[in-house]
């Protein structure tokens, strides 16, 4: 009899088990459909690229945040508290620009916190990331001395090339998409770096190598 409830048990605990297996990632993290998220090939996903400056946590939010209202010299833009506009904003507020070397300035990027591309596109932008972009040009119009660099970047998944091409490919956009608003004489130059920077191995989850992801900018003379 014992025996006989013995193996009643592992049976039980076995069938348990493939269940969860068998949806053990039905609650994981999961892109929004066709969202890209700056990788690609099915997920292709000098200068110090460390993101020091406390600006957007990269271009994939696996939250929802809150906006709030950020004042660019009595001009309300709306954006994230601590993220890439406000801030840019509050540096150029402080004044520490125009004193500043581009060997102080090559390490800090910030972020676009809100700006996805559809997958696989590099000219087609998800619904709500043009907003960040008008913001963007909106503070560099206010402030007409400073200029910037603009940085693509992708995780370490995929061909190599790929990668370069996709994120250089993008960081052109960003660019074309900035002079369009009258922005253009600011930006010094647009890169893409692909995988180079990437910090999470390519066996991490999707979720994790999202950090990797993105397109930022950083302040150059």
């Amino acid at each position: 009899m014992k025996k006989l409830i013995i193996c009643l048990a592992v049976a039980t605990v076995a069938v348990s088990c493939k269940k969860i297996q068998a949806g053990g990632n039905k609650n994981t993290l999961k892109l929004e459909e066709g969202v890209e998220r700056y990788s690609d090939d099915v997920q292709v996903g000098g200068e110090a690229h460390g993101h020091e400056a406390a600006a957007g946590h990269g271009s994939e939010h696996a939250e929802k945040k809150s906006q709030v209202s950020i004042d660019l010299n009595g001009v309300a833009l709306k954006g994230f508290a601590n993220g890439m506009e406000d801030s840019m904003i509050k540096y150029l507020k402080s004044g520490q620009y125009a004193s500043a070397t581009e060997d102080g300035l090559k390490s800090v990027w910030y972020d676009f916190d809100n700006v996805n591309f559809k997958m696989g596109s590099a000219n087609q932008l998800e619904a709500g990331s043009q907003e960040q972009l008008d913001n963007l040009a909106k503070i560099l119009k206010a402030y007409p001395d400073a200029k910037i660099k603009i940085g693509g970047y992708t995780d370490k998944t995929g061909d190599e090339p790929k990668n370069v091409k996709l994120s250089q490919d993008r960081a052109n956009f960003i660019k074309a998409q900035l002079t369009s608003l009258g922005a253009g004489g600011q930006i010094v130059s647009a890169e893409g770096y692909g995988s180079q920077f990437a910090k999470v191995d390519a066996k991490a989850s999707d979720a994790e190598r999202a950090s990797d992801r993105k397109m930022s900018v950083r302040f150059t003379k």
